[in-house]
């Protein structure tokens, strides 16, 4: 009887990470379920699940892997749902852009003997900043190879749940990265839940404003690009921004601060200040992207020991549950 992954949302993510297994694992059963039937038929037509099921505890039935790719709030209602039809020894995670909530809905709603641990892939480096990852049809296998798999466990994780998401990330040829949840979600509101809240208050300041019927007339790919991120669900935007609360308060104060100091300048007519900081943010851009596309951190990611873990994350599970087909003529 082969090995069963299940893989719960069959968008960009849930759908790459099928592909990658099914070209990369042998002798794998890949299961697919979303509540979505285009989803669910689309990514059955492209190859990434070996077949899908409506229903979701079947679905998740003999799987010894379970891949919540969901929005996050659609995690805890899944985790709800599941925990009672979860087969004891079972590993589950999550891809969601916040972690400690979903470590307490595991802790709630995971039944014991069921091992929940909680990961974020990053897409490659080679994937422009500006592509859309959305929906299956943007799916491919090599999404996250060359880039980082953040692995979040809390302190009590089981050791062999991790081992297993290790094994997921080579998968995908990312390179595992260990943070605390608190430091991953204290990361997110800088560089996802901050910018959709500027995004959303920069339309709110000027669509439907006076001036706004000639003003959008001339509005062009800046205006799009930086009210981009406000144009995600909005229930999904608004539950992150509140379960990420005081990180996000934190870093909107951080930014009203800097607003207010280009005010002062702007009164001042302060030129060689803006001048200095227009210069300095640019570089600031153009550092991060170069780094970005060749994946030159300063602080290179390694397989070290997530802390309050004193155990080796190297060894496989499973029997080799996740171990990839050999490259060329490799036996």
């Amino acid at each position: 009887m082969k090995d069963r992954v299940t893989i719960i949302g069959l968008g960009c993510v849930g759908t790459s990470i099928g592909l990658a297994l099914r070209e990369q694992v042998a002798d794998l059963e890949v299961v697919g379920h979303d509540l979505e039937p285009d989803h669910a038929r689309r990514a059955a037509q492209m190859g990434a699940v070996s077949k899908t099921d409506w229903n979701l505890p079947a679905a998740c039935e003999g799987a010894k892997l379970v891949i919540l790719a969901l929005p996050l709030p659609a995690v805890r209602e899944t985790l709800e749902v599941l925990g009672p039809h979860l087969e004891e020894g079972c590993v589950v995670t999550d891809t969601a852009l916040l972690k400690v909530p979903v470590l307490e809905w595991a802790r709630e709603y995971l039944p014991e003997g069921v091992r929940f641990v909680a990961g974020a892939p990053i897409p490659s480096p080679t994937i422009s900043e500006r592509a859309v990852l959305t929906g299956p049809e943007a799916a491919r296998a090599d999404l996250f190879e060359g880039g980082l798999y953040c692995v979040t466990p809390a302190r009590d994780t089981d050791p062999e749940a991790v081992s297993t998401l290790l094994d997921l990330a080579r998968v995908l040829d990312a390179q595992p990265l260990f943070m605390e949840p608190l430091e991953f979600d204290g990361l997110q509101a800088g560089i996802g839940d901050l910018p959709a809240l500027i995004a959303m208050a920069l339309l709110r300041a000027t669509v439907g404003s006076p001036g706004w019927m000639e003003m959008r007339k001339v509005a062009g790919f800046d205006f799009a690009a930086v009210t981009e991120p406000a144009t995600a669900d909005p229930g999904a935007l608004r539950v992150a921004a509140l379960l990420n609360r005081e990180n996000l308060l934190r870093r909107l104060d951080m930014f009203l601060e800097e607003l207010e100091r280009i005010r002062q300048w702007l009164l001042e007519s302060d030129e060689e200040a803006l001048q200095e900081a227009y210069a300095d943010a640019a570089a600031g851009r153009i550092r991060w992207l170069e780094e970005r596309a060749g994946g030159t951190w300063e602080e290179k990611p390694g397989l070290g020991e997530v802390p309050g873990i004193g155990e080796q994350f190297e060894r496989l599970l499973f029997g080799g549950l996740l171990r990839r087909r050999p490259r060329g003529g490799e036996k």
